[in-house]
């Protein structure tokens, strides 16, 4: 199972923010980090095209004990005398109880816990198909009750596809791949397809280091 990939919430200023641990490429997952893990990560989004003019740039830590994990999050944002604006954040999550052959996983958790953000609570089922691990999700997000499914397929022991769609006419519907370089590193890139179609499409790039 993936232990990161990318999360698009809306912030009550009005931004997109990309990328947790522990979500599919647009929402927080069922999943939680493992006791004593330590993930680190640096992420990209760019709208319309790679490395656009107004890049957001996000840098992220994530720690596990027990059943469950914690992390503390820098957003860089453009700002409007083109600039960049930052801002920080702590999330939560506990993993309720595990997976059997009659229940799925339940986890809770919040997201944005920082000056200037909505704190965004949240609640996700996972459930294992055959080799497809399947997540369905709803909390409030950025101050709006939004309702997600996102499902996870490796396709061999180094490439994992990952799909998902979040609800909103601001949020998106996205597909991405991850390659595990080594057993610490791992590349991502998804792309973002936005709910409504005048907004522009996404691309999600990741660089992950797990101990």
């Amino acid at each position: 199972m993936r232990v990161e990939v990318f999360l698009g919430l809306v912030m009550a200023f009005g931004t997109l923010v990309w990328s947790y641990p522990t979500s599919t490429n647009l929402v927080p997952s069922s999943e939680t980090m493992g006791h004593g893990e330590i993930r680190i990560e640096i992420s990209t989004v760019s709208y319309g095209g790679l490395f656009r003019s107004g890049t957001e740039r996000y840098a992220f830590s994530q720690f596990g004990w027990r059943n469950l994990e914690w992390g503390f999050d820098i957003y860089d944002y453009p700002s409007e005398n083109e600039g960049y604006e930052t801002r920080w954040a702590f999330n939560f999550k506990v993993r309720l109880w595990d997976e059997t052959d009659k229940r799925p996983t339940l986890s809770v958790g919040i997201l944005d816990l920082g000056k200037g953000l909505v704190a965004s609570p949240y609640a996700v089922f996972g459930k294992s198909l055959g080799k497809s691990t399947w997540h369905w999700g709803l909390g409030r997000i950025g101050g709006n009750e939004r309702w997600w499914v996102a499902f996870e397929y490796p396709i061999n022991s180094k490439l994992l596809i990952v799909a998902d769609k979040l609800s909103g006419k601001d949020a998106f519907a996205s597909v991405g791949f991850y390659w595990s370089l080594n057993k610490n590193l791992e590349l991502g890139i998804a792309i973002g397809f936005p709910n409504d179609g005048q907004n522009q499409r996404a691309i999600l790039l990741n660089l992950a280091w797990t101990r």
